[in-house]
């Protein structure tokens, strides 16, 4: 019967019913869930503190389901934007609702959603994200129990089954610990590469790349401010374009572009118009419109040809008055005789 109800809840996913102990990077059961390229979507119902059902729709129905011992949910990447699917389609990651030590996950076969592994580590960790093929999971570690925005990314060999050593760090910032909350994400449509916009409170926000196959991370800093308040930062939405990682408005107002290759941040600069000037073409540039429209009116002005051709005739010349005329000083006299005489 609670199976029975989880699905009936699955099927009605319009809004997160339930979500981990707050933000950041939680775990949510029922809401949106996770959707996979081809349109299949992952959606984790709790049924109790102990039991949970992972379900599949698509088509507008449940195509399958599966329980789960524990409280598990579809990892959070950002606020508004979930994880925990490999880029092949075959791995999906279930994080454990309640955020706190020590963390466990699941490791599900996507197409079958049989449980391949699960595994306890000792402190706060989250999903981050997963390589293109699933082997490789980066997670979260909270280093301060007391401020969860401070942490840093590591990474499990899910095939070995162990957390490797170390951190996954930019190596020009290698005793950098990172600090704030993840506002935006973008990935490669190859599903290697990951961008994840943070704000920095009393710091500059940053961008941070990850190469989810290679290990390796870089951040970018992003001119802000000091001190000025980071809360428009939740307005942007970040895009990866090739060589170029684009930050934006929601408007669609440029904001800043990453080069990709040199990870230098370059702000977009939009000329704005002024209002006068704006006001000046409102005004003007109709009244300029018109007088050209006026005056090439009076010089294609059409000739009225009723009557007779609009050319005028061309005067005949006078073919006698061409010839010389004879000098009649030379002329002689013509004396007419009398008839008969």
């Amino acid at each position: 019967m609670k199976i029975l109800v989880a699905l009936l809840l699955a099927a009605f996913v319009a809004a997160p019913a339930a979500a981990g102990d707050g933000f950041p990077q939680a775990a949510q059961q029922a809401g949106a869930g996770v959707t996979a390229p081809q349109g299949r979507q992952y959606v984790a119902v709790g049924v109790d503190q102990s039991h949970t059902v992972l379900t599949t729709l698509q088509y507008g129905g449940v195509t399958g389901w599966a329980e789960l011992d524990g409280a598990f949910g579809i990892p959070m990447v950002t606020p508004s934007t979930t994880g925990g699917l490999s880029h092949d389609g075959r791995t999906l990651i279930l994080q454990e609702v309640a955020l706190a030590a020590p963390t466990q996950f699941v490791v599900v076969d996507a197409r079958t959603l049989r449980e391949r592994d699960r595994f306890i580590l000792d402190g706060i960790y989250s999903f981050d994200a997963l390589s293109p093929d699933g082997s490789m999971l980066y997670l979260v570690q909270r280093v301060d129990a007391r401020d969860y925005s401070r942490y840093v990314v590591r990474a499990y060999d899910l095939v070995h089954r162990r957390l490797l050593d170390g951190r996954i760090a930019d190596r020009t910032q290698k005793g950098w610990v990172m600090h704030g909350e993840p506002v935006s994400r973008g990935t490669t449509p190859d599903g290697r590469w990951v961008y994840t916009l943070y704000t920095n409170p009393g710091g500059y926000p940053f961008v941070h790349a990850l190469d989810t196959v290679r290990g390796v991370a870089h951040c970018v800093g992003i001119a802000w401010p000091q001190g000025k308040d980071q809360g428009p930062l939740w307005n942007l939405v970040l895009e990866p374009h090739g060589q170029t990682i684009d930050l934006r408005w929601r408007s669609g107002r440029p904001f800043y572009r990453i080069d990709a290759k040199t990870w230098r941040a370059t702000a977009v600069n939009v000329s704005r118009v002024p209002w006068y000037f704006a006001l000046f073409g409102l005004l003007v540039v109709p009244v300029l419109i018109a007088v050209e429209r006026f005056r090439r009116q009076r010089r294609n002005t059409p000739v009225s040809i009723q009557g007779g051709s609009d050319v005028p005739t061309a005067r005949l010349r006078d073919r006698r008055s061409s010839r010389p005329r004879p000098d009649r000083s030379r002329r002689r006299a013509v004396v007419h005789g009398r008839a008969g005489r």
